[in-house]
């Protein structure tokens, strides 16, 4: 049985990489002895593996690598882009095929890979989402080649849990329908999802509702995380994340707002740290720029900033596991606290926050990101801290059968791919 594991993103995105670890993890479960490889945004010379796995790239890392000029760049693209409308062709696959040595290195990889594979997954995530522009239209088209390209070879594909949509153009809406309409299935993480799916004409036999696959993750860290912050064991301890996401203006009263509550919890005898959940470099999605923002704006003594990019997403997991209360922006960094029993405050940039904390029972702990302000924030923090108790017994209630929905994702894979296919 080969598979190949597409839309992959970077380590340096620790809840990507959790979701990349449980993939991998039940692939195995599913497919013992399955010969497993990653076509993910990581550079195969720099990154050869994850989690002892093969990182062959992919043409979507290939054709949108940062360290190329502009120009060469849009030549990748057309490339790739031409490989899209062969794939469309009648005969399409014995085309593609024909024409894969001409191929640059990391392209070609992929491309072999995906006609010789039993099964192509595409990574969970919330990354099938756009704007109303061509980049947008760009970027979905991409996401999605690996996907079209394995349905011309006759080879199954299966979407793990996603969050999806908005799709605001018609170009999205086209090439959302015509690529995941012959999918094995569709596992969407959250309601809003497959309402946003089914306005964009994919067909319902092909959805099924699901639960993000972070909650099966386990982490294998026991990094003493207090002991290295200079944290007393009896320190009530708050952690908090951050990222950049709106416009200038609007990014600006956020981080006001998110310091004005780190300010508040630290004069409540908190400890506080900020947490890089992000450092990727790709885009500058790197959450410590942010995180280096929000300090300048305070002087206080009970506030700790981490700021090491190395830490993968087993240290991580331990550090908020190590926390009494989280205050979290990137999603993630939530459920990895909701996994340890951390009692969290969510705020929102993504319909999935919502939907996920609805899920549990904790819709009331969300903020929108664009409505967090100080008069919004503290309270909701000085709830939380008093509700503590409660909340803690609430995860102890709906966490556990939870996570276990999000390990039936294993039982749904071989009953959508028994095995190896035949063409």
């Amino acid at each position: 049985m080969k598979i190949v594991v597409v839309n992959a993103f970077a380590r340096g995105n620790r809840g990507d990489a959790a979701l990349l670890s449980v993939a991998l993890q039940q692939l195995e479960r599913a497919y013992p002895g399955a010969r497993i490889s990653i076509a993910g945004f990581e550079e195969p010379g720099e990154w050869p593996s994850f989690d002892g796995v093969p990182n062959i790239g992919s043409i979507r890392r290939y054709v949108g690598d940062e360290q190329a000029r502009r120009i060469t760049r849009i030549s990748r693209k057309a490339v790739a882009a031409l490989l899209g409308l062969l794939a469309a062709l009648p005969g399409g696959g014995p085309l593609l095929k024909a024409v894969a040595p001409l191929l640059p290195r990391e392209m070609r990889a992929e491309l072999r890979a995906l006609a010789g594979a039993d099964l192509v997954l595409s990574l969970g995530g919330g990354y099938l989402n756009g704007k109303a522009d061509f980049a947008s239209d760009l970027s979905i088209g991409f996401l999605l080649l690996p996907l079209w390209l394995a349905r011309r070879f006759g080879v199954p594909v299966v979407l793990a849990p996603q969050s999806c949509g908005p799709f605001p153009t018609r170009t999205q809406r086209l090439l959302m329908r015509r690529v995941l309409a012959f999918s094995r299935r569709v596992v969407a993480r959250e309601e809003i999802s497959i309402a946003r799916l089914t306005e964009a004409g994919v067909p319902g036999a092909n959805l099924i509702r699901g639960v993000d696959s972070a909650f099966a993750f386990q982490g294998n860290s026991v990094r003493p995380w207090r002991q290295e912050l200079g944290i007393a064991p009896e320190a009530e301890l708050v952690l908090v994340t951050a990222r950049q996401f709106l416009d200038r203006a609007a990014q600006a009263a956020y981080e006001a707002a998110m310091a004005a509550a780190v300010r508040h919890l630290v004069d409540r005898g908190c400890q506080v740290v900020l947490v890089p959940q992000v450092t990727c470099t790709f885009q500058e999605d790197d959450d410590r720029i942010v995180n280096r923002r929000i300090a300048a704006l305070l002087d206080t003594p009970g506030l700790h900033v981490v700021d090491d990019e190395t830490i993968d997403h087993h240290e991580i997991f331990a550090l908020y596991g190590a926390a009494d209360f989280i205050l979290g922006t990137r999603f993630h960094s939530v459920i990895f606290g909701l996994i340890a029993g951390v009692p969290c405050a969510a705020v929102e940039y993504d319909h999935k926050t919502r939907g996920i904390m609805a899920d549990l029972g904790l819709g009331h702990w969300v903020v929108r990101m664009a409505e967090a302000r100080p008069d919004t924030l503290v309270p909701l923090m000085d709830r939380l801290l008093t509700e503590g108790a409660a909340y803690r017994e609430h995860l102890c209630e709906v966490i556990p059968a939870y996570a276990a929905r999000a390990e039936e994702f294993v039982g749904q894979l071989l009953a959508d791919v028994p095995g190896p296919v035949r063409r």
